[in-house]
Order: C-alpha cells, then sequence, then structure tokens
C-alpha cells in the first residue's frame, strides 16, 4: 500500500508545481490594455457570489438598527436633528459625519450643546499618515476638539488595499496618543459592551465583514421625517441604534458620495457602479457583531499543506487513469479537471455560506491546474537521453520496466 502512495516521481512534480506557482505569485506582469481586465480579476472573490447570489432576498428589517440620512443639510438642521433623536431615547447615536473645523461659534455652539446633553453619541474620525517605523497612525483626524472633547470618536475610513470592494475592516489602531477605535466598535461600546468587547478579545488586524443587509434591510428615515413634530420618535427610535450619515441615492448632484463597492455588488465581476453607502456598511458591521457571526479564516499555513497533499494525490490519480485508460488519458484528465474545478468552487461556498468558513484554496486550484502540463513536461524531458536525466524518477508503469 505504501509504495503505492509514496512515489518519488510525484514528490518531484508536486516540488516543480509550487516552484511554479511560488515564481508566479512574485512576478507582477502589468500590461496597460489589459488593466480593465486585471483589475477585474483582482477584485474578484469566491465568496462574492455567495453574498450577491445566495443569501436571502426576504427584506427582513432589523429593528435594533436605524439609519436616517443627513443629506446636504448644514449644522443647525443637523443640531435639531439630533435634538429631536436624543429626546426619543435611543441606546446609542452614531453620526458618520466629519466636524474637522471649527464654523461659525453660534452654530457650532448650538451643535456641541446637543452633542453634550446627549451623552450617547459617537461622531466618526479617520486616520491618516501611518508611520511604518513605530507602526502606528498621527491623532484622529476628522473632527474638531471643540465637538470631540464631549463625545465618543470612532475611524470610520476602511483599511486601504489592491481592491476596490469593502471586505475588512480594523477594529482598533495604534495612534500617536494611544489606541483607536471603529467608529462601529464604539457604536457598539455604547449599545451593547459585552458584544464590542468580544470582538476585542479576538485580536485580529482585519475582520473580513459579514454582510447580511443592505439599506433595505433598516428602518430609514429623512431629515424632514425626523423634524416632524407630528411623529412620536419615542415609539421608533427609542432603546435602538440611530446611525446618521448620508444614504441618499436619488439625489442628482452627488449620486456617489461617501458609497463603495461590496460583495453584495449584483456584478460582481468587473464592477462599474459602487453599491453601498458608508453608514450602510457600519450597520453591517455591527449587525455583525451583535449577532456574533464571524467569518472564521483558514489558516494559511493549512491551506497551503491540503494544497500540497491535494496535488499530490492528482498526480497519483493519474497512474491509476493512465494504467485503465491508456487511450482516453488525455481526455479523462482534461475533463477530470473541470469537474474538479466546479466540485471546488461548491465546496468552498457551502463552508462560507453554511458555516462562515472562509478558505482560501486558490494555491489548490492553480495546482490543479499546472499539474497535468507540468507531469506532460517532466514525461518530455525524461525521454531527452541524457545521463543526469536517468537519474530522475521514472513516470507510472516505466518505475515498474526498470
Amino acid at each position: 500500500m505504501w509504495k503505492k502512495i509514496l512515489r518519488p516521481y510525484a514528490s518531484v512534480v508536486s516540488l516543480v508545481v509550487f516552484v511554479i506557482i511560488g515564481v508566479l505569485s512574485v512576478i507582477r506582469i502589468n500590461f496597460h490594455f489589459l488593466d480593465p481586465f486585471s483589475n477585474g480579476i483582482k477584485d474578484y472573490d469566491v465568496t462574492d457570489i455567495v453574498f450577491s447570489r445566495f443569501r436571502s432576498r426576504q427584506s427582513v428589517i432589523d429593528d435594533r438598527i436605524v439609519i436616517v440620512n443627513v443629506g446636504q443639510e448644514g449644522r443647525v438642521t443637523l443640531a435639531a436633528m439630533l435634538e429631536r433623536i436624543a429626546a426619543a431615547d435611543p441606546k446609542a447615536i452614531g453620526v458618520d459625519v466629519f466636524f474637522s473645523d471649527h464654523k461659525a461659534t453660534s452654530t457650532d455652539s448650538v451643535l456641541q450643546a446637543v452633542l453634550r446633553r446627549s451623552g450617547k453619541v459617537v461622531t466618526s474620525s479617520k486616520l491618516i499618515n501611518y508611520r511604518e517605523d513605530r507602526q502606528e497612525f498621527d491623532p484622529e483626524a476628522g473632527v474638531d476638539t471643540f465637538f470631540s472633547n464631549y463625545v465618543r470618536t470612532g475611524y470610520a475610513n476602511f483599511p486601504s488595499a489592491n481592491s476596490k470592494t469593502i471586505r475588512f475592516f480594523s477594529p482598533q489602531e495604534n495612534t500617536i496618543k494611544g489606541p483607536a477605535y471603529s467608529f462601529a466598535v464604539q457604536v457598539v461600546r455604547q449599545y451593547e459592551p459585552a458584544a464590542a468587547e468580544q470582538l476585542l478579545e479576538r485580536r485580529k488586524k482585519l475582520e473580513r465583514i459579514y454582510y447580511t443587509s443592505n439599506e433595505n434591510n433598516f428602518l430609514q428615515f429623512e431629515p424632514a421625517q425626523i423634524l416632524d413634530t407630528q411623529i412620536d420618535l419615542r415609539l421608533l427610535l427609542k432603546d435602538k441604534i440611530v446611525l446618521l450619515g448620508y444614504n441618499d441615492p436619488y439625489n442628482e448632484e452627488c449620486p456617489m458620495l461617501d458609497k463603495h463597492y461590496t460583495p453584495l455588488n449584483q456584478q460582481y465581476s468587473g464592477r462599474t457602479e459602487p453599491d453601498m453607502y458608508g453608514v450602510v456598511i457600519h450597520a453591517n458591521i455591527i449587525q455583525m457583531m451583535l449577532d456574533r457571526k464571524y467569518i472564521f479564516t483558514m489558516p494559511g499555513w493549512l491551506s497551503i499543506l491540503l494544497a500540497l497533499v491535494y496535488c499530490y494525490v492528482n498526480i497519483l490519480l493519474l497512474e491509476e487513469i493512465h494504467e485503465r485508460y491508456p487511450r482516453l488519458y488525455y481526455p479523462i484528465i482534461r475533463v477530470l479537471q473541470v469537474l474538479e474545478f466546479t466540485f471546488l468552487f461548491f465546496l468552498l461556498s457551502v463552508l462560507f455560506y453554511y458555516f462562515r468558513i472562509k478558505w482560501d484554496f486558490s494555491i489548490g486550484m492553480l495546482a490543479l491546474a499546472l499539474y497535468f502540463d507540468v507531469v506532460l513536461s517532466y514525461e518530455s524531458i525524461l525521454n531527452n537521453q541524457r545521463p543526469w536525466i536517468e537519474k530522475l524518477p521514472k513516470l507510472f508503469d516505466k518505475e515498474e520496466e526498470e
């Protein structure tokens, strides 16, 4: 049995396959005329199909979170909105708006007074100027101390990456003035501290966002509705999380303001238009924290090990097919590769959809695409009559013949 499993040629071919994969991962070839295509592929993830196609289409409203559109309103109107919202006694108020400067004294004083009285407000900030040598950011920016001295602040920006799609958020970062927390974490700290602490105890630099909702899964209000004194906001907002931010797809002047690509985008490859506003992304993160529905990522070392075993087993399978069907050897392997690609896609999708396990098996898939061609190349090398080639492990039944 062991003689059947432990094949020197399979080890050599597997090694060559992974050397090629390593070289491909290092080399970066940029052809400008291929940019639109390569960017579309680079910004694609298998789990995007799970998010965009397999999730439930039912618009189930999450009654814990309310989204209020701030539109293009000024600070006077915003202060009046906050006054009305605070009077409705929600548990937490998140304001995804930057108060980066101190404007007219009378206007800002009114806004400051509202923030001070509420005691439940979290305002957004942003992290800038990461210092590699110290591995920390400058102090939080985007909010003037005239306001930040009386509220909690949380950075609203998402980790930058080669991908345009927002898949991750950073729960905590270090700044010159100490630790800083994300906007969503600070809101949940106000609403349910235990949920925020559970996230932080995971001690992950980046958390993959488990998207479950779009804007239609939350109660939404416009400024006019909040300011309408005929509406009893207490019945609608008491003990809830209220998020204020830009959420106005019908505004033709700036429809893309604070709008991002997410895995929920129906056009998951070669995306042309962002699909979700920042405040809705924060709402999804908050949902994930409150529900404790985190995505578990397969360790990189385990993915590589499984990919190596998978490649090795496929090479052994070649021998079995070669012995039984020598004339149909080539077409059978090609068909088998297609079937295996299909199986792997569904396996990765099932693991993610039902168990929230993110398994990056791209190395295994690349090995699946390469191994047969490497075997063919190895076979042609063995046919070359040179002394040093004679020492290489022989393929299949040639090993027995000798």
